[in-house]
């Protein structure tokens, strides 16, 4: 896998997401607050809805009229320093999140959900949004995270997901993440 690395990103921490939603891509913005503890934040309006821009000019427009509510200044460096040819640091789709028949041998969505559900906590963690903090801190979310952790991140023995998971189990909790979600997406 190519290493990413873009000197504006690196320097700010700041971090373009590429997202997935209703079958558009769109582009947000993920980054340590310098200004709080480097938390990491994701670019939300003054209602906490995540923004998401069909493109990097409406992206960069958005910055530069205080569409902003983290790290202020650092955050409109970064978005100066970025151009239209700058890809992103990670993609997400969250439309993964609403999967209804998910199998042990299916890796690539596995990963997608996994994460998915990583970029939905942060924005939890961020906005203090309980309802999605408690099924993320369920055990059902908790041993998958676990599981994808070892599978697609750690060293370790493991070649395949546990066919034991009780993914009929998850399946109705990724829904429910889901439904509080997508209230929370503003499409600008």
């Amino acid at each position: 896998m190519e290493e990413f690395y873009d000197a504006a990103s690196e320097k700010y921490k700041k971090y373009l997401l590429q997202v997935v939603y209703n079958d558009e891509t769109y582009y947000t913005v993920s980054g340590a607050d310098l200004s709080d503890n480097e938390a990491t934040r994701l670019l939300t309006d003054a209602d906490g809805k995540i923004c998401l821009y069909a493109d990097l000019p409406s992206l960069r427009k958005g910055i530069e009229a205080g569409v902003v509510t983290f790290d202020t200044p650092n955050l409109q460096a970064w978005g100066k320093d970025i151009n239209e040819t700058d890809t992103a640091y990670t993609g997400v789709d969250f439309f993964s999140l609403k999967s209804e028949h998910l199998e042990a041998d299916d890796d690539p969505l596995l990963y997608e959900i996994y994460g998915a559900l990583g970029v939905v906590r942060d924005y939890a963690e961020q906005e203090n949004a309980t309802e999605l903090l408690t099924l993320l801190d369920s055990p059902i979310v908790n041993e998958y995270m676990e599981i994808c952790a070892d599978l697609f991140l750690w060293s370790s023995d493991t070649d395949s997901f546990r066919e034991d998971f009780d993914f009929n189990a998850f399946v109705p909790v990724l829904g429910q993440i889901y439904t509080l979600l997508e209230p929370r997406l503003r499409v600008v």
